[in-house]
């Protein structure tokens, strides 16, 4: 993932001084509140920021907190998790209506795990805090549907720090426009390798 992330870094230098439409907007905040199949990550919020530095480059980032309960084998488990990620975003126009979007990123992970014994004893490492270094990487494009319709399909490769091997997974975004300046979407991630894993989330954009 790391040589990847290195080939796409490169791409977008050599690409950093093509010029751009600016088809769309690249400067916007957003909250994000969804949930995932996983019990560890039941209920998730997202803050994003987003700001162009020309018009093929913009800085994306913000914060994220997860939470998550469940009960297995005789014991009551928790989990909250907390994040930031920082991202680098190449946009190129393909046609009127449609935008190449290249990105790569890195974001920490901290979670804390905590066991409450039900009929059976919880270990003394079922307490556990935990960071994990995270690595992304995703192509894909936007296209607009009509004059208030916005779509986003991505290629998204992920890599943990600690895990011998990566993951890959598919992401479908869907923006509706309300005015000018604010927006409403659904954003749906799933795993293409590894286990089965998917995330649906509610977005609401405000453009600057």
């Amino acid at each position: 993932m790391k040589n990847k992330l290195f080939i796409i870094t490169i791409i977008l230098t050599l690409l950093g001084n093509v010029s751009n439409a600016e088809n769309f907007n690249y400067d916007y905040v957003e909250l994000r509140i969804g949930t995932t199949n996983s019990d560890a990550n039941e209920k998730e919020i997202y803050g994003f920021a987003s700001k162009s530095i020309n018009n093929n480059f913009s800085i994306r980032g913000g914060f994220y907190y997860s939470y998550g309960d469940w009960t297995k084998n005789g014991k009551y488990r928790e989990q909250d998790g907390k994040g930031f990620s920082l991202e680098g975003v190449f946009n190129k126009e393909i046609s009127s209506n449609t935008d190449l979007v290249i990105s790569t990123g890195y974001s920490l992970f901290s979670a804390k795990s905590i066991c409450t014994s039900l009929s059976r004893v919880c270990s003394t490492s079922s307490n556990t805090s935990n960071e994990t270094n995270i690595y992304t990487a995703s192509i894909g494009f936007k296209q607009k549907l009509s004059s208030s319709i916005l779509m986003e399909a991505h290629y998204r490769g992920i890599e943990f720090e600690e895990a011998t091997t990566g993951v890959t997974q598919g992401n479908l975004i869907l923006m509706k426009e309300l005015s000018d300046t604010i927006s409403i979407g659904i954003d749906y991630s799933w795993n293409i390798t590894r286990n089965d894993f998917n995330r649906t989330m509610v977005i609401l954009r405000r453009e600057f």
